[in-house]
């Protein structure tokens, strides 16, 4: 799991290299960004902040009006409030008056581009407790009472859907999904577990 505070690992939009750089071919990084606003008419363009609070847009040479292609897999749904993350990601700034720098993904590299179901704050809030949580935990504990797993009792029972939070009663666990939030955060770290496992 990355470091989502690494400037590095996640930058903002002016700290993506241009693409008329060259980035090194060993560095792997993403940008994310919230989605604002979907402007597709005739190609898919969207309107997005970053985590220094930049506006600008996302265009993708793939795909027209109707979406970008599936792959094989569901095709992505560019939904507002949502999180996009775009593998490598290079800035074009465009020469003229006037004319805003973009995010451009190339033919055939939309593939890569994911979108997380939860906003910006929230998918780097919880990649953080993701990322503490493989650092090392002697014992894992109850997401809802804080109780620790035993080495000779049962195991903590974990959420099926991402297999993050875990609980050492059903109690806890009804507790942990409505009055603690996981109905809310559940989606959005199986997500970011899927992207960076």
């Amino acid at each position: 799991m990355p470091e989502f505070t690494n400037p590095t690992t996640f930058p903002a939009f002016h700290e993506l290299p241009s693409s008329t750089s060259s980035a090194p071919a060993a560095d792997n990084w993403f940008l994310l960004a919230q989605i604002k606003e979907n402007m597709t008419i005739t190609k898919t363009t969207l309107v997005v902040r970053d985590r220094a609070g930049v506006d600008f847009a996302v265009t993708f040479d793939d795909g027209d009006h109707r979406g970008l292609p599936s792959n094989g897999n569901e095709p992505l749904r560019f939904r507002k409030g949502h999180t996009l993350v775009v593998p490598r990601a290079t800035r074009t700034d465009r020469e003229g008056e006037g004319k805003k720098a973009v995010v451009r993904v190339p033919a055939g590299q939309s593939g890569g581009v994911r979108v997380v179901p939860g906003g910006l704050e929230q998918v780097l809030e919880l990649g953080q407790v993701l990322a503490a949580g493989e650092e090392g935990v002697a014992k894992k504990k109850c997401a809802a009472c804080g109780e620790a797993e035993e080495d000779d009792g049962k195991p903590l029972l974990r959420c099926t859907g991402c297999g993050a939070a875990a609980y050492c009663s059903k109690a806890c666990q009804v507790r942990g999904w409505s009055e603690l939030g996981h109905k809310s955060n559940c989606k959005v770290v199986k997500s970011i577990r899927e992207i960076w496992p």
